[in-house]
């Protein structure tokens, strides 16, 4: 007779049963953990970047908020199966995917500012290097089209683009598997150089990872230099194997960083503060003084910000999306909030520009807002102004704005010996008064706020052609997501304005009187 104390086959395999799902269980937790997190973080960026330019939330978490959806569908439908007795449940449980994502979630944690999770980017060939995902001036996703050639996937791209981490679930017994099978022999020479060295290792799968990675970075620049690259290895311990650790080195021989799971520090709990580190607020380096754009000056003026408009049958195509966008969210409740109480300035070529473009085709009250925010009357203070501004718009203007606007030399305390010859160049691209705006809120270290994101996106690729920018930050530029036009009045009732050519302050020896002095809806000046 067998002992009381042997277990019945039966109750082993009931016990085996109920530790699997309570494994499987424990790991759908975990995930659900992990997609709580990342909902935080996707809540985050929405906020952060709620008025930005570009829908930049979305897409920054995409791709991972996707993998970790399906993987804790996978994981419930494991447990469900596991209750049911499925004998497919454990292999699903077994194939999960949650060991890599974990990791690169940890690693969001610890980095900053971080332009995209599990981010494909072209891996070329390359005629010349490309824009990298990332800020240069603004945020955006690059040049890579990584579906038209080959795609390679960076886990992390941190550091405002500056910085890319791919994760491995390598692990030593994986990696000694791979020597063994490509029969590797490499001396101990001191005197091998590295790229012998890295040779005798190219087919192992773990450098050719780190090949990928360092040369897809080489490929693509983000303010004229090449990503840093790093390999994230927790599961690979370093000092146990030699075999391993010379196929390390042959890695960081390649330029790569490599972070291994014993040096590699826990994250940090989830919480504001560190939400702020992962994803700060664009609109946190905002100048005291902010430098204003002849595009924002209109929208500032525009009927369309400040009233109802009815579209009329003179409208064009313009006009007519103008009038739809401002239904569905008010440009001034874009505007205010960043302005708040901030000094603002222009350059003397944009208010000539605005005022030309207000005295040409503006309504009435256009013009009146346009001498409001931007006029030289100094017997008007700025409580005035505020007060006259809320008779001109439905909107409620905030007492904190600071009118008038001042206007400055582009030069102002020969601001413009900051900027490099090479520059210059790139800045002479960009048709005035833009150039005298964008240069002198660069050149006096300045925040520049415009609606103005095609000449953004040319000063950038531009710029990125420029070896280096010495010592010279990037400028600061903010980019409002839309803009808006004056409304104007009909071409047939609009009032024209013509220059006189050199100086007819006495006699027209232009010609301009001649031409355009008997038509009434001409004004020359």
């Amino acid at each position: 007779m067998g002992s009381s104390t042997d277990s019945h086959p039966l109750d082993d395999v009931a016990q085996d049963a109920a530790a699997r799902l309570a494994a499987s269980e424990d790991l759908l937790k975990r995930a659900e953990s992990l997609q709580s997190e990342l909902q935080r973080f996707a809540d985050h960026l929405a906020e952060v970047y709620s008025d930005y330019f570009q829908h930049m939330p979305t897409y920054m978490h995409t791709s991972f908020t996707s993998e970790l959806r399906a993987e804790v569908e996978s994981l419930e439908k494991a447990v469900r199966d596991l209750k049911s007795a499925d004998a497919l449940a454990s292999h699903r449980v077994q194939s999960t995917n949650l060991p890599f994502l974990e990791p690169v979630w940890e690693t969001a944690k610890k980095s900053r500012d971080i332009v995209r999770l599990r981010c494909a980017v072209s891996t070329g060939p390359f005629k010349k290097p490309i824009l990298a995902p990332g800020t240069r001036i603004v945020r955006s996703q690059g040049e890579s089209k990584p579906f038209r050639s080959g795609s390679f996937i960076i886990d992390v791209v941190a550091d405002g683009g500056h910085s890319w981490y791919k994760v491995s679930s390598m692990t030593n017994k994986r990696l000694l598997f791979d020597l063994a099978k490509e029969a590797v022999y490499c001396g101990d020479s001191d005197d091998e150089d590295a790229e012998t060295v890295t040779q005798d290792y190219s087919d192992i799968p773990l450098v050719k990872l780190a090949r990928n990675l360092v040369d897809t970075a080489k490929g693509h620049r983000i303010q004229a230099k090449s990503p840093s690259t790093f390999l994230i290895l927790p599961r690979i311990k370093e000092g146990e194997y030699p075999e391993v650790d010379s196929v390390l080195e042959a890695c960081r021989r390649l330029g790569v960083s490599l972070l291994c799971g014993d040096s590699l520090s826990p994250a940090p709990p989830l919480s504001d503060s560190l939400l702020h580190t992962m994803a700060p607020s664009p609109k946190a380096n905002f100048t005291e003084v902010l430098n204003i754009d002849t595009s924002l000056l209109v929208a500032l003026a525009s009927d369309f910000s400040h009233t109802t408009v009815t579209k009329q049958p003179w409208f064009s195509h313009s006009h007519n999306d103008h009038t739809d966008l401002e239904s569905k969210q008010s440009m001034l409740s874009l505007v205010y909030p960043i302005l708040g109480n901030h000094k603002l300035v222009c350059t003397q070529e944009a208010a000539e520009t605005f005022f030309h473009i207000a005295d040409t085709l503006a309504t009435d009250s256009e013009k009146a807002r346009a001498y409001l925010i931007l006029g030289s009357d100094p017997e008007k203070s700025q409580k005035q102004r505020i007060e006259e501004l809320r008779q001109l718009s439905i909107h409620e203007v905030p007492s904190c704005l600071q009118l008038p606007i001042r206007i400055v030399d582009m030069n102002e305390n020969n601001c413009q010996d900051r900027l490099t010859d090479p520059i210059k160049k790139k800045l002479e691209t960009v048709l005035n008064p833009g150039r005298s705006v964008f240069s002198y809120g660069w050149a006096s270290g300045l925040t520049t706020m415009t609606c103005n994101s095609v000449v953004i996106k040319q000063l950038e690729k531009g710029l990125e052609q420029l070896p280096n920018l010495g010592d010279l930050p990037w400028p600061s530029i903010w980019a409002f997501p839309t803009s808006r036009p004056f409304v104007g009045v009909p071409k047939d009732i609009r009032k024209r304005i013509r220059k006189h050519i050199g100086d007819c302050s006495v006699t027209c020896t232009c010609g301009v009187d001649e031409l355009y002095g008997h038509q009434s809806n001409v004004t020359i000046i």
